[in-house]
């Protein structure tokens, strides 16, 4: 009986091991925002609306502003919270800004959506000013269906003003009207503006380190089959 019992549990332990085996990172174009890393800031508006920069991989919707950042001490915020030794937010460490205008980015992968994916989100975030001092960020899994984006995970982050990274994750699972399509992330300042009569009426919040990793479904059936397979096998030897 302890030896049936020793060889089902190192079967299923057979079997986890293939499942985060097949756990992996869908690739996503400067997520850490490190492609622009010592150019300072990159505003992508103008007093038209019109973009005058460029973040690499990621793609500005709506007015609002997205600035990619190398503080490198311009503000003196918490020292290193990212693990750099300087005295700037984010130790220096370029990152993305979004003030509450309608500001958002997305990003479509190259990854086509299979049958049960799951998905996980990562990404931190950071409170930098909102007159109210709450700030509301809305994160979003899409699939690409035709010229649209289609939305099937999404969640709202509330943060204070930190001046220091907060890790969030979402998850969410593929749905059958997703396979084959592309998958991609979209980040959003949704902070509702304030209506104060000054620049301050506005908020701004920083993202960074974004990751988007997946589990793909025969993973877990394999999980299943193997376990099967060795009760089977026990039977039979009983």
């Amino acid at each position: 009986m302890k030896m049936k019992f020793a060889l089902l549990s190192a079967s299923c332990l057979v079997a986890l091991s293939v499942v985060q085996s097949h756990a992996s990172n869908i690739a996503l174009v400067n997520g850490d925002f490190s492609a622009n890393q010592g150019q300072g800031k990159v505003f992508l508006w103008n007093a038209t609306g019109a973009p005058t920069g460029s973040i690499p991989g990621w793609t500005p919707s709506g007015s609002g502003g997205a600035i990619n950042y190398d503080l490198g001490g311009l503000y003196v915020g918490n020292s290193g919270v990212d693990g750099a030794p300087d005295n700037s937010n984010y130790g220096g460490a370029a990152h993305l800004w979004l003030d509450s205008y309608d500001s958002s980015v997305f990003q479509t992968t190259s990854y086509s959506a299979q049958s049960g994916d799951q998905y996980t989100l990562s990404l931190n975030i950071s409170g930098e000013w909102a007159p109210d001092g709450k700030h509301d960020s809305l994160v979003s899994l899409y699939y690409v269906s035709g010229l649209s984006k289609v939305v099937f995970a999404s969640q709202t982050f509330t943060g204070p003003n930190a001046w220091g990274w907060t890790p969030q994750t979402l998850t969410g699972a593929a749905p059958e009207a997703a396979l084959g399509d592309l998958i991609g992330v979209e980040i959003q300042n949704v902070t509702p503006e304030s209506g104060l009569a000054s620049n301050n009426d506005d908020s701004y919040t920083s993202f960074g380190n974004v990751t988007l990793g997946v589990v793909p479904e025969p993973a877990s059936i394999l999980l299943v089959s193997l376990g099967g397979l060795a009760l089977v096998a026990f039977r039979r030897r009983a």
